[in-house]
């Protein structure tokens, strides 16, 4: 009588849930999963193809089970791996492993061809920032062999390279997102400043806080805390123009951003094939070129003082060939700046 009734609350159970989740309204996207879920749209286009994923997707509470799964793995399992993402002193560390040499080898190929085909007269270098997999011990979690990347590209590219890794540290990454905090980027700048010979200034800034934001990885896991979202601003980034090639934000910092899914974007409104930031209030009238990935966006603002003009190219948007359709690199400084992410994982470049 007892299995009989544990049988029957069951069936029940999954019952009610298979028919909240035809009553209830389709959920866009999965916070946890960052990701758009399919919705009933597909049933129309492809019904037999696409039922599986619609009923996987729309499942009653489906984020709330995935958050008490992660939390069985964390608390329970004492898992140090869940949904790709390790936990390290409350930092999340996407798991980037393991190595793809085509990966690694067709971003140098992509960097020197560049250089070939349009740098001719430019100071050049590269600047690779490494994602928060590299504080991991490679005893005790699967990481990448660090050493080995930085050591082939410094090999193999024709470009020189401006080594960060020993002003950086865990802590200067966000816990909940991949990125490096903006403020940590000013020893970076200094950096910059020795290698393409802009004097470095005692610039004074206004420091700007959202103390609630919620990285790209927040809800990898359960139980994380929001954190502060830093920026930094005066009248000389105030002032200046920016002009995106695909729309019309002309935002440094787009604040409006920052009670979107991705607060990040509040740099220089987020992801952007093409951008060009003026200052007729720049020290001198030298002009930078950066080849870059998102960590670019929140570097960029910073250099804005040193530069008359700045050209953010991102090839995972635009074709390297329709650049040259946009883009003057005569005498003008070139910065390829990528994360290791981006390192492993090239053949998003166009």
């Amino acid at each position: 009588m007892k299995d009989k009734f544990i049988s029957i609350t069951f069936v029940i159970i999954i019952f009610s849930f298979a028919i909240f989740s035809l009553i209830l309204k389709d959920k866009d996207i999965s916070k946890v999963e960052r990701r758009k879920l399919t919705n009933i749209n597909s049933l129309k286009e492809d019904f037999n193809k696409n039922l599986d994923k619609y009923v996987t997707d729309q499942f009653f509470m489906r984020d709330t089970f995935l958050t008490l799964n992660s939390a069985f793995n964390r608390y329970l399992l004492n898992n140090r791996e869940y949904n790709n993402t390790y936990i390290k002193e409350e930092f999340l560390i996407e798991k980037n492993y393991p190595l793809n040499e085509k990966s690694l080898n067709n971003f140098i190929t992509n960097i020197n061809l560049i250089k070939a085909k349009y740098l001719k007269d430019n100071k050049i270098y590269y600047m690779i920032i490494p994602d928060k997999a590299y504080y991991l011990s490679n005893k005790k979690y699967l990481r990448l062999d660090y050493d080995y990347i930085y050591d082939t590209l410094n090999q193999k590219l024709n470009v020189s390279d401006i080594d960060i890794r020993d002003l950086i540290s865990l802590k200067d990454y966000y816990k909940t997102d991949i990125h490096l905090k903006q403020n940590s980027y000013f020893k970076v700048i200094n950096r910059l400043g020795e290698y393409f010979n802009f004097e470095i200034k005692d610039i004074k800034y206004e420091e700007k806080i959202y103390n609630k934001f919620k990285g790209a990885t927040f809800y990898k896991t359960p139980f994380n805390k929001e954190e502060d979202l830093r920026y930094y601003t005066n009248d000389i980034l105030n002032n200046a123009k920016v002009k995106h090639l695909e729309y019309k934000d002309n935002y440094i910092y787009k604040e409006s951003a920052i009670n979107s899914s991705d607060a990040y974007n509040i740099f220089l409104s987020g992801p952007s094939c093409l951008i060009e930031i003026e200052n007729e209030q720049a020290f001198n009238d030298k002009e930078l070129i950066i080849f870059r990935d998102s960590f670019g966006s929140s570097i960029a603002p910073l250099l804005v003082p040193y530069y008359k003009k700045i050209t953010l190219i991102d090839l995972r948007y635009i074709n390297m060939n329709l650049v040259n359709n946009y883009v003057d690199f005569s005498n003008k400084d070139v910065l390829f700046l990528y994360s290791t992410l981006v390192v492993n994982n090239s053949f998003i470049l166009k």
